[in-house]
């Protein structure tokens, strides 16, 4: 095969950049430019959970922002989207779970988001939703109800109903972005910090040092105070009656009533 001359694979190359999707990150401080790529994972990543604001920043395909004069209902799905994708980009409550086959994103323990490691299918999830309700497919985007795709989205935010050909297609990228959602979930079950101190709690999930372990629970490996028991309340004496009293016996010996020592009987 003759090889494409310099020009011409530029103009290839330029095309691709063109047709591809427009990037943000997971991290509205950091540019895309100095964010790090989806793919930048080791075939034997162990999972980690991270605290979004600090991790670093990654890059994402962005959402498409809805054309002008799209109707409200039409929009709503990719406002939906876009709302969490921006708190993602915040960091308000948001924790990053990073595992061999991707990323996801999760607001107090459940998935809102997750992404492929080549960024291909990125789908957005409703708080303890296992199917998403948007998911990216390269340059195209697709709104679900249920599983079925009812509303299509291209780069510019442009909607229509999706043909036979993007309805084949959108339901592949559904059931690609809940095989990745199921894969995220194992991932986040198993996770680590990266301060963990390796020891189990007592569900068996790693030990984080006093942060909530994966399931949003307290981690019970750290010494829980116990409460010192109060006494038992020590019983009164029962009042005696009259000549009850060990101080009125008149014991040979022993003071008697008015304290003085009473003469043992002579011996017969």
């Amino acid at each position: 095969m003759k090889p494409l001359p310099l020009t011409a694979l530029a103009a290839v190359l330029a095309l691709a950049a063109c047709n591809a999707a427009p990037e943000t990150t997971d991290n509205a401080a950091v540019n895309v430019a100095d964010a790090t790529d989806l793919d930048n994972l080791a075939a034997d990543e162990a999972p980690v959970i991270e605290d979004a604001d600090e991790a670093a920043a990654v890059a994402v395909p962005a959402l498409p922002k809805p054309a002008k004069g799209i109707p409200a209902a039409e929009a709503a799905p990719l406002n939906d989207a876009t709302k969490i994708e921006e708190e993602i980009r915040t960091g308000r409550n948001i924790q990053r779970v990073r595992h061999r086959d991707g990323w996801a994103w999760m607001r107090e323990g459940s998935i809102v988001r997750t992404a492929d490691r080549d960024g291909k299918n990125v789908a957005y999830f409703r708080g303890g939703s296992d199917k998403p309700f948007f998911v990216q497919r390269g340059e195209r985007a697709y709104a679900y109800e249920g599983d079925k795709p009812v509303r299509e989205f291209d780069r510019d935010g442009r909607g229509r109903t999706p043909d036979a050909d993007r309805t084949r297609e959108a339901s592949e990228a559904i059931r690609e972005a809940r095989d990745q959602r199921d894969r995220a979930g194992r991932a986040r079950d198993n996770a680590v910090r990266p301060d963990n101190s390796g020891r189990p709690d007592n569900a068996g999930r790693p030990d984080n040092a006093g942060r909530p372990d994966n399931a949003g629970r307290p981690d019970r490996t750290r010494p829980v105070a116990t409460p010192t028991p109060t006494p038992s309340p020590t019983a009164s004496a029962t009042p005696r009656g009259p000549g009850r009293d060990r101080g009125d016996r008149d014991t040979p010996g022993r003071p008697g009533s008015n304290g003085e020592e009473r003469p043992r009987p002579e011996r017969q």
